[in-house]
Formats: structure tokens, C-alpha cells, sequence
């Protein structure tokens, strides 16, 4: 899963997209919906850490000038 931990989040995501449609068609053996599975698994561990560090990043920018960092939930259309 090298590979995988590699990819950037737009590629990781396009991937996991992929991998969706695939097992939503259906027509995969049951070891080839399993693999797949387990790689989008660990598409999604990866989408999530990158997330993380995205968000630790832009922390680090909003950081005041006396060292305190204010964070604000980001508001999202789901929530």
C-alpha cells in the first residue's frame, strides 16, 4: 500500500471514487470486492490524515501574534 500513502488527496479520491463505482456495480468476485475494499479502506485512512494535516496547517496560519492559535469549527454544508 505504498502506493497508496504516496498519492495525493485529489489522486486518493478519485481513486476511492473509482473503487465505489466498482463495487456498486456488482459484478466483481467476491476476493476482487474484498481487495478492493481493503484498498479503499486505506484510501480513506489516507484522505483523512492528509484532512488532518490540512487543517493543522491552516491553524498554523491563523496563529495570533502572541503564539495563542484561535481555531473556529469549519463550517461545512453538511453540518
Amino acid at each position: 500500500m505504498a502506493e497508496t500513502k504516496s498519492q495525493s488527496f485529489e489522486e486518493a479520491m478519485k481513486t476511492l471514487e473509482g473503487l465505489v463505482t466498482q463495487l456498486e456495480k456488482g459484478d466483481m468476485s467476491l476476493d476482487e470486492a474484498l481487495a478492493a475494499f481493503e484498498k479503499g479502506v486505506a484510501l480513506h485512512g489516507v484522505c483523512q490524515k492528509k484532512l488532518r494535516e490540512a487543517e493543522m496547517r491552516v491553524e498554523k496560519v491563523l496563529a495570533a501574534q502572541d503564539g495563542q492559535v484561535t481555531t473556529q469549527p469549519f463550517e461545512t454544508e453538511n453540518r
